[in-house]
Order: structure tokens, then sequence, then C-alpha cells
């Protein structure tokens, strides 16, 4: 029996190996080149997460799937036109489309999924819409992206490690069983250390660097590693209020694209946002 569970964990780490090694390129090249290429891959990436979303909490109604849709396109052709000043009107527009939905449709049509509605739409494309607002940033954009990859991944891979090392103290015993205090400080600090080590690697690119702004970025580390953590865990909340394992098995032994961008999800905006505070001296 135990040959057979190790057989098993053997498989599943290497299927979950495997599917890292096609997803990587698909992931990176992309946010290296920018352009339409990078689009498309958000564009993507944002409708199965939705879909995913919509099945996990049962939204039947594909009206409400059409209508998130129309404002995804919409949201991504603000973007890709760069009209900065209509950013929110998508989620404006959909939270209108939604109740006016619900008063031609009244009875038939439950209160309820128009909140699945929105909330799915701000969750999943507008928070992962950040990822292309920082590759905006003008000069500078094709550089400070990677700092939400490296804060999420680091992170993660840090708690892991110390909290398969260290971990004595249950973090969220209900949620994740397996996660601890120590293994969240660890990937915290290793948040933080990663990106004042990115932060070093900038620099040599020609951009003037101050103390201050090695400050900002191990701050910006730290406090985007405890927002990645709450987004880790506001996932496994939804999943297990659905009664789900996974989101989805788009990349196998992985899970959904949710599953695999749950923290991102969370660190993106706060990336943009930290990064338009300390680059403002720039």
């Amino acid at each position: 029996m135990k040959k057979e569970t190790v057989g098993l964990e053997a498989l599943r780490m290497k299927t979950r190996v495997i599917s890292a090694i096609i997803a990587l390129p698909l992931v990176i090249i992309p946010i290296f080149l920018g352009g339409a290429i990078f689009y498309l891959v958000m564009f993507i990436a944002a409708l199965i997460g939705l879909f995913e979303f919509n099945r996990a909490f049962k939204v039947i109604n594909k009206d409400f799937y059409v209508m998130q849709i129309v404002s995804v396109i919409m949201l991504y052709g603000v973007m890709w036109f760069k009209l900065d000043s209509f950013y929110f009107s998508s989620g404006v527009l959909l939270l209108m489309m939604s109740f006016m939905y619900y008063v031609i449709k009244y009875p038939k049509s439950e209160l309820k999924e128009i909140f699945y509605t929105l909330i799915g739409f701000y969750y999943i494309p507008l928070m992962l819409s950040h990822i292309i607002l920082v590759r905006q940033f003008e000069t500078y954009g094709s550089l400070m992206v990677w700092m939400i990859f490296i804060i999420s991944f680091g992170s993660d891979s840090f708690a892991y490690f110390v909290g398969r090392t260290f971990g004595k103290h249950k973090l969220a015993k209900e949620l994740s069983p397996k996660k601890t205090v120590e293994g969240a400080i660890g990937g915290i600090l290793g948040a933080a250390a990663l990106s004042v080590v990115y932060a070093s690697y900038i620099a040599t690119t020609g951009i003037e660097f101050h103390m201050m702004h090695y400050v900002g970025f191990a701050v910006m580390g730290a406090v985007g590693s405890i927002f990645g953590q709450f987004g880790d865990m506001s996932a496994s909340a939804m999943k297990r209020v659905t009664g789900i394992k996974d989101f989805g098995n788009f990349l196998p032994g992985h899970g959904g694209i949710v599953d695999r961008l749950d923290s991102i999800i969370f660190v993106a905006p706060f990336v943009y946002y930290a990064l338009l505070f300390i680059l403002k001296g720039f």
C-alpha cells in the first residue's frame, strides 16, 4: 500500500513538473515580448478563469456569462488603446447591465447571480488586468512586471520550504491545514529578500536607484507576500464553500487557472499601486 502511495505521489510530481515546463514558456515569452500576444494570453486566461469561477459557484445563466465577456472585451480594449480615464467603465457597465437584466427578467432571475457575476469579473479579469497596467509603465514596465511573479512565486516557495522545515504552529487550520505561521513568515522574508535582489539587478540597467528605493522594494516584497498569501487562502475558502478540490484541470497536476494564479490575483494590483508610489520620483 505504501509503495502504491509513493508511486502515486511520484506520478503526480512528474505530472506537475511536465506541466510547469510546458506552461512556463507560454507565460514568460508573451510577458517578455508584450504587445498583442501578451494581451491575447491575458485575455484568454481571464476568460478561462471566469469559466472556472462560474462553474464552481454553479452560475448556469449564460446571459450573465455573456455580459461578463462583453465587459472583459471592453476592459482589454480600453487598456489596449490606453484610455486610462475609462479603465473602470467596464465594471460600471457590467453592474448596470446585470441589474437591468434582473429587472427585465424579474422574478425569474435571482439576485445572487448578479453578485456572482460581479465578483467573478472583479476577482479575475479586473484584478489580473493590473499585470498589463504594470507592463504599460513607460520605460520601466518590461522590468517591473516581473516583480509580480517574483513576489508571488518567491513567497510561495519560501513559505513552502520554511513551513516544511520549521513549521509547528498552524496558520489557518480550517482553510489550509498544511500552512504554518513559520511558513508565512518565511514567505514574507523571502519575498522581501528577492525583491531587493531584483532591485539590485534593475539598478544595473541604468535606472537610478536610491537607498529608499531599495527599502521600498523590500517593503513591497514583504507586504505583497501578505497579500499573496491572503489570495491563496481566499481561493481555498471558496473551494471549501463550493466543495471542489480545484477550480479546474487546465494545468494537469496544478489545477485550473484560478488555482495557479490565486496569489497573483492579489499581488498584481498591490504591485501596481505600490510602484506608482515608489517610482514617483523617477
